[in-house]
C-alpha cells in the first residue's frame, strides 16, 4: 500500500519563497508509485492542502489530517520543506514529535540549535572545529564594541537564512546602517570577521544506515559574498565537484560528518565553510537545504550519481525506519 506524505512548506518567514521552489520540486519528483504526495501549505493560522479544486482543504492541527468527502486522510510522514521557522528552529517538529509522526529532517534540539548561528559556533568549538571570530549584539547592547573591530565585517542576523538581512561592511560609516538593516530580520545580530578565501560547502545525509558526506561545491560568487542574488538569481558560479585540493576536500568532507555525528543529526543538512591559507572555517550549519533543481545538495547527489527521486525517496525512508 502507498504511503501517505506530506510535504509541508510557505511558513511566514522571509524565506517562504524559496521554501516554495523546494516544496515544488518534491512534489515532483517523490516517486508516485510508492507515495500518495499532498503538499501542505502554511498561510498564517491556515494549512491547507493544495489541489486543483477550488475547495480548500484544511489540516487539523489536532492530529495532522483532513478530510475529502467525509473520508479522514493520515499522513504515514512529512517531507519538510521550509526553510527559517517554524522548521529550521525546530517548532515544527516539536508539533509532530507530540502526535508522533515521522519526518524527514532533524529533531527540536539541532534545529534550534543550528538555527543559533552564535551558539551552534560555540557549542563546535568545543569540539576543535573552527570559526570566524564574531560579537553577538541585541538591540539595546553598546555598538561601540564593534565599532572598535577591523574591517572588513560581515554583518547577519543570528537567526535567520538565505542572506536576508546580510552585509559586507568595508568603510566604517556603514557599520551602523548594516547593522539596523540585520536587526529588521531578528533581535540578535552577528558582527564576524571577513575572511578573504575560497567559500565551499558539503551536503551531509545518511545514505544506507551511513553518514555520507557528498561532494563539495565551490561558490564564486559574482558579489562580494554570497548573498541572495548570489544564491537564487544567478549572481554566482557553483562548481561541484569543487576544484580544490583533494587533501583539503577530504578533510572538510571528514570534518562535515564529524559535526553531523556530533550534532546527533538526521536527515539531510549542509554545512558552510570559507578555506583561508590552507585552513578551513565553519560559517554555518543548514538543517533544511534548498531543494530546487538548481540548489547545491541536488547538484551534490547529481555528482554522486543520485537522482532528485533517489535522493528525495532516500530522504523520506530515513525517516520511515
Amino acid at each position: 500500500m502507498k504511503k501517505n506524505i506530506a510535504v509541508i512548506t510557505g511558513g511566514d518567514a522571509a524565506e517562504a519563497g524559496i521554501a516554495l521552489k523546494s516544496a515544488s520540486v518534491v512534489c515532483k519528483h517523490l516517486n508516485k508509485d510508492k507515495y500518495n504526495v499532498y503538499k501542505v501549505l502554511i498561510e498564517g493560522q491556515d494549512w491547507v492542502v493544495e489541489r486543483e479544486n477550488p475547495v480548500r482543504l484544511f489540516i487539523d492541527k489536532n492530529d495532522f489530517t483532513f478530510s475529502v468527502e467525509g473520508h479522514k486522510i493520515r499522513f504515514d510522514a512529512v517531507f519538510v520543506a521550509i526553510h527559517g521557522t517554524p522548521a529550521e528552529d525546530g517548532k515544527l517538529q516539536g508539533y509532530f514529535d507530540l502526535l508522533k509522526i515521522p519526518y524527514n529532517c532533524c529533531g527540536v534540539l539541532q534545529a534550534s540549535l543550528t538555527f543559533d548561528k552564535n551558539r551552534c559556533k560555540e557549542y563546535l568549538s568545543g569540539f576543535g572545529v573552527k570559526s570566524a571570530a564574531a560579537v553577538c549584539l541585541k538591540k539595546l547592547d553598546d555598538r561601540e564594541v564593534v565599532q572598535r573591530m577591523a574591517l572588513p565585517l560581515f554583518v547577519k542576523p543570528n537567526k535567520n537564512g538565505s542572506s536576508y538581512g546580510a552585509s559586507k561592511v568595508t568603510e566604517a560609516e556603514a557599520l551602523l546602517p548594516a547593522i539596523e538593516t540585520a536587526f529588521q530580520y531578528d533581535d540578535e545580530i552577528l558582527v564576524e570577521e571577513y575572511l578573504q578565501g575560497v567559500e565551499v560547502t558539503c551536503g551531509v545525509m545518511m545514505i544506507d544506515g551511513q553518514i555520507t558526506a557528498m561532494p563539495i561545491t565551490e561558490i564564486r560568487s559574482k558579489k562580494g559574498f554570497f548573498d541572495f542574488e548570489a544564491k537564487y538569481e544567478g549572481a554566482s558560479q557553483e562548481i561541484t565537484p569543487a576544484e580544490i585540493d583533494p587533501a583539503m576536500a577530504a578533510k572538510i568532507q571528514e570534518t562535515s560528518a564529524y559535526i553531523y555525528k556530533k550534532l546527533d543529526f538526521k536527515g539531510m543538512c549542509r554545512i558552510d565553510y570559507i578555506i583561508r591559507e590552507g585552513e578551513y572555517y565553519m560559517l554555518e550549519v543548514n538543517s533544511v537545504p534548498g531543494l530546487s533543481e538548481e540548489s547545491i545538495i541536488p547538484q551534490q547527489a547529481r555528482a554522486l550519481g543520485i537522482s532528485l527521486e533517489k535522493l528525495f525517496e532516500i530522504s523520506i525512508e530515513e525517516a520511515l525506519k
